[in-house]
Order: C-alpha cells, then sequence, then structure tokens
C-alpha cells in the first residue's frame, strides 16, 4: 500500500485512537474483565492448572470485539475458540509470515486463479464482521447514531463525514483490522509480563507492594481505571521492559528507500527502491537500553541513585525513541492505544486479585515466529488473594 493511500484511509478515524477516545470505551473492557475473573475464579478454587496464555487470548478477543462491535465474541464465556477464530487467524499468520518475506508464493496459494474461481471463504472472523455490519446498517443512519459507542459506530459516523472515502467495505476492513491486530498485540504482551514477573520473583514482590500500597490508600478501583494505573511508577516500568524483552512481532518492519536516496550514518548510501527494515527484537538489544540485555530488569526504566533528572529523562527519552514495540514513524500500529489501556488495567487488577505460581512444566516456555512472536505452554496455579493481604498472604507494610 503506497504512502498517499495509506493516509487517505486512516485520516478519517485516527482521531478515534487517540487515548482520551480509546479511554472512552473503558467500560466495555472493564465488563470484559469482570468475566475474565469469574471464570478464573474457578481454577483458583479448584485448586486447578490454568493454561493462562490461552485465556490471555480469549480475554484479548473478547475485549476488542466489546469496544469494536459492542459485544465480546463470546471466547470467555464458552471457554473455547469460538467458530475456530484463534486457529484460523494463527494459520493465516504462518501464511503470511512466508509469504511476507517471498511475496509471489502468494500466486501460487491464495491468489492462484482456480483456487479464486472455485472460493476459499470468507473466515469466522470475517464473517463475524459482516454480520455485525449488517446489523448496523439495517437499523439505518439515525438508529447508528444513538448506538452506544463503540468503534464500529465511529467506523460508520466516519462514512458519513468522508463517504468517497469509507465506503462499507473500509469500515469492514477497519473492524477486521482491530480485531487481527489488537487481540495478538495485546494477548503476547499480557503473557509477556506476567511469565517475566513470575520468573524474577523479586519484581513481582515489588510491583505487589506498589499496587497493594496503592490500593490500601484507595488510589485504586477494581477493575482498576486507566487513570490510576498511570500514577504506579513499577508497573510502566514492568510493562516497558516486558515490550522490549519480548516485542510483539519478530520480522522486519519494511521500509523501501525513497527516490532521493538513503545515507546511512556509519557511511553506506543506499538507492532508490531498496528494501530495508528494522528488527525489533535485534533493536531492543542495543546498549542504548543500558547493560543485561537478555535479562528482565524494569529498573532500567527508572531513575537511578545519584542520577539527575535531566540525565534520567535523557537516558529515558532515547530508551523510548528506540523501542519498536508498536512500529515507529506514520506506520506506528494505530491501535497502540487500544492495546495499552488494556494491559495497564487487566495486569494489576489480576495481580490485585490472585497469587499467581508457575507450573513446573512451564518455567520455560515455547515461542514461535510467524510475524507476532506467539507463546505457548505457559501454565499456572492460582491463589485467590484477599482484600486485607497482599500476594504472599502477609499484611501489606
Amino acid at each position: 500500500m503506497d504512502e498517499q493511500h495509506h493516509s487517505a484511509i486512516k485520516r478519517p478515524i485516527s482521531s478515534t485512537y487517540a487515548m482520551s477516545n480509546v479511554v472512552a470505551l473503558e467500560k466495555g473492557v472493564d465488563e470484559i474483565i469482570k468475566v475474565l475473573l469469574d471464570r478464573l475464579d474457578k481454577f483458583a478454587t479448584a485448586q486447578e492448572v490454568c493454561d493462562i496464555g490461552t485465556w490471555m487470548q480469549y480475554y484479548a478477543f473478547d475485549a476488542i470485539g466489546k469496544i469494536t462491535f459492542g459485544r465480546p465474541l463470546g471466547f470467555l464465556s464458552e471457554a473455547r475458540d469460538v467458530d475456530g477464530i484463534m486457529g484460523s487467524l494463527l494459520r493465516a499468520q504462518d501464511y503470511v509470515a512466508v509469504i511476507g518475506q517471498i511475496p509471489w508464493l502468494d500466486y501460487l496459494f491464495l491468489k492462484n486463479p482456480l483456487k479464486m474461481l472455485f472460493g476459499c471463504g470468507t473466515g469466522a472472523i470475517a464473517s463475524f464482521a459482516i454480520k455485525s455490519l449488517k446489523e448496523r446498517l439495517s437499523k439505518g443512519p439515525s438508529n447508528v447514531e444513538n448506538t452506544a459507542d463503540d468503534f464500529l459506530r465511529r467506523f460508520l459516523a466516519a462514512k458519513q463525514n468522508h463517504p468517497a472515502i469509507v465506503t462499507d467495505r473500509q469500515v469492514f476492513q477497519y473492524t477486521l483490522s482491530n480485531v487481527t491486530a489488537g487481540s495478538d498485540t495485546t494477548a503476547i504482551a499480557l503473557r509477556s509480563i506476567l511469565y517475566f514477573l513470575l520468573r524474577n520473583p523479586h519484581c513481582m514482590t515489588l510491583l505487589q507492594n506498589e499496587l497493594f500500597l496503592a490500593r490500601e490508600k484507595g488510589a485504586l478501583s477494581l477493575p482498576v481505571n486507566w487513570k490510576e494505573s498511570q500514577q504506579l511508577l513499577y508497573l510502566s516500568a514492568v510493562v516497558k521492559e516486558a515490550f522490549r524483552l519480548h516485542p510483539p512481532v519478530g520480522l522486519l518492519l519494511e521500509r523501501v528507500v525513497p527516490d532521493r536516496g538513503l545515507q546511512l550514518p556509519d557511511g553506506p548510501f543506499l538507492s532508490s527502491g531498496t528494501i530495508v527494515g528494522a528488527n525489533a527484537w535485534v533493536v531492543h538489544r542495543h546498549p542504548v537500553f543500558g547493560e543485561n540485555l537478555e535479562s528482565f530488569d524494569p529498573e532500567r526504566w527508572l531513575q537511578r541513585f545519584n542520577e539527575s533528572e535531566d540525565d534520567f529523562k535523557t537516558r529515558r527519552s532515547l530508551m523510548i525513541s528506540a523501542s519498536l514495540t508498536f512500529g515507529a514513524g506514520p506506520r506506528t500500529c494505530i491501535g497502540k492505544n487500544i492495546s495499552l489501556l488494556e494491559v495497564y488495567k487487566t495486569i494489576p487488577t489480576l495481580l490485585l486479585t490472585y497469587e499467581f505460581e508457575l507450573d513446573n512444566d512451564s518455567r520455560i516456555w515455547e515461542t514461535w515466529n510467524s510475524f507476532f512472536v506467539r507463546q505457548s505452554k505457559f501454565m499456572v496455579k492460582l491463589r485467590k488473594i484477599r482484600e486485607q493481604d497482599n500476594a504472599l498472604g502477609q499484611p501489606v507494610v
């Protein structure tokens, strides 16, 4: 997709992804968090091992479904991969990961004229999106405006304001992008944060102490809201460090050198049309992030002892500038704030509610890179935390 077309289809809806507008949908996320807690309570009560990695994926799908279509996809309530959506999306990612590197293969497979002639279906996610769009359109323009706020309502408003650009097909594409990209990014982030905390008990204790102290002071609700979460410095450091150590995307974010060419800082000149790219997994191991780059160390994001305020701000700014968690520049992930909202609400809520223990077979999880670096075999045991206790079963001090 060329830059001009990308900008044209992004412009009508870009403001809907501003954090102030995303936070307006927070109550919908709260509803899904409460369903998640209800499901996890059952594991805690039965003292059964929980596949928390899969449940994070269920939660991410339902949360993005709720704020996009006004209703969850049903993963949490049914405790399963509804209509094989997860499986089909994983297979699609495996396909795209290869085709993205060898594009001509696409003409032998999905774009093969014979396959296109006989049809290959729309997929479960596409069917859900089409059904939701048709239901909303059937109510007519006036009723659409009076529906509860969600992204579909906002996309249809963009259609009314920009009819030459935002067609029904484009609205469908907007919703599909929300679900397919938003669910995986969030699920991967939630798994990473929980896993790294469980592998680093000292970090878990520091975060829990911050959370329970804030809760004791009346500074945290349950579920934790966005505004409250932004006052938690150690939580912010934990999230940033998990994003650094396990960024969701594991392949190159490619760009094409423009007509004027590109002069690299270390000398070489790249001619127009050269494909270049940066891999977040490599960039996030750059010395700008400090030392012990393969270790989970949230304190690299905090002010050091005897470090001046100015030096800390400069060091932190350099790390943030080098972060490719959500991409960079004009192609930065438009749904970044959706993922951040869900992560900053869900992690503290979970840690205020349960004590997590890694199952013995999950101390080293498995990962698979097919554009998104997915994790598996992440099993935990849960214990419900009493309100007056911290996660270690001791009064908060």
